[in-house]
């Protein structure tokens, strides 16, 4: 598991080009996982496949753009250990668990960098989350301290002015954003397969049949812990 930083450096570099000093790469996976599910583990293994050495998912203590999660950060984060235990280079972090603020992004990855010096980071979000990232807390530190790959819709590019010009400076393809630090955005074309952890709640308290959803271990756990009923 990811080594746990409660603070993160007092400076924060501008964005970096590619450095000889950094050669593993790792995606970083941010969420509720309230539960896990399999489209988190779908992207988590394509990110692998793209040549990314691991990916990081990454739990909220207090996610600070929607409700608290029902599970508790416990329960989210052995979901997420039972979900990845079988995964090559996939692992749960419980990094911003241990910290009793807001789960923001921007500090997580700061303090990654802090305790992985060798390490070049790449955040990893979808379309939705892509359309408010300005509004993140301190997106432009996110972008001086990683990369940004966003998980996109063929032919949707509904961006704000300030995304126009982060990407007129930023984006680029994906083979150049694994070879890059930090401070590139890449907008990547993904199939999504339709499910969502809402989704997978209302049915189990439905009493649906949610086979395939999620793994089998963890929905013996969500049966164990009587969650989401």
């Amino acid at each position: 598991m990811a080594k746990s930083v409660n603070k993160p450096p007092a400076t924060q570099p501008t964005a970096r080009q590619s450095s000889g000093s950094r050669h593993k790469r790792w995606a970083l996976l941010g969420g509720t996982f309230d539960p896990v599910h399999i489209g988190h583990l779908r992207i988590a293994v394509q990110l692998r496949d793209l040549g990314f050495e691991k990916v990081l998912l990454i739990p909220n203590r207090i996610p600070p753009h929607r409700p608290q999660p029902q599970a508790s950060a416990e329960q989210r984060l052995a979901m997420l250990l039972l979900a990845c235990r079988n995964l090559d280079g996939i692992e749960p972090s419980n990094i911003e668990l241990e910290r009793d603020d807001l789960s923001y992004s921007a500090i997580t990855v700061a303090a990654l960098r802090a305790a992985y010096p060798s390490v070049g980071f790449t955040w990893v979000m979808g379309q939705d989350a892509w359309q408010g990232f300005e509004h993140w807390h301190q997106p432009q530190s996110l972008l001086d301290e990683a990369n940004l790959l966003v998980i996109s819709r063929p032919g949707l590019r509904n961006v704000s002015h300030w995304q126009e010009q982060q990407l007129e400076q930023r984006e680029c393809s994906l083979t150049d954003l694994l070879a890059a630090e930090a401070g590139h955005i890449c907008l990547h074309h993904w199939p999504e397969l339709d499910i969502s952890a809402s989704d997978l709640r209302r049915a189990i308290k439905q009493g649906d049949n949610v086979t395939f959803l999620t793994p089998d271990a963890v929905l013996d756990y969500i049966t164990q812990q009587q969650l989401y009923r």
